[in-house]
C-alpha cells in the first residue's frame, strides 16, 4: 500500500498545477481528488499506520474539506523530485 500511495504522488506531482510562487494548494491533497475511487482504504490504512499521510480538516470560503501532508520522508523526498520537474512548476518560478 505504501508503494501505491508513492506512485500516485508521486504521478499527480508530475501534472499538477500550482500558484505563481511554485506552491500546489492545499485543498488538491484531498483523498478524493487524488486517490479516486480508493481513498476510503487508503485513509484506513493510514490510520492504522502512522508517520505516512497525516490528515486534518481545513476551511475555506467554500466550506470545509478533509485533506492530508506528506508526513513519510522517503515519500515526500520522490514528490519533491517529481514537482521540480514539473513544467508548470518551473515555468511559474521562472515567470516572476
Amino acid at each position: 500500500m505504501i508503494e501505491y500511495i508513492k506512485n500516485t504522488l508521486v504521478d499527480f506531482h508530475k501534472t499538477c498545477g500550482t500558484d505563481k510562487y511554485g506552491q500546489v494548494g492545499i485543498y488538491n491533497f484531498t483523498s478524493a481528488n487524488i486517490f479516486k475511487d480508493r481513498s476510503e482504504e487508503v485513509e484506513a490504512f493510514c490510520a492504522l499506520n502512522s508517520g505516512i499521510l497525516q490528515y486534518s480538516t481545513y476551511a475555506s470560503k467554500y466550506g470545509a474539506y478533509r485533506a492530508f501532508r506528506i508526513v513519510h520522508s522517503g515519500i515526500y523526498k520522490a514528490c519533491q523530485e517529481a514537482l521540480s520537474r514539473n513544467e508548470n512548476y518551473i515555468r511559474n518560478l521562472n515567470s516572476w
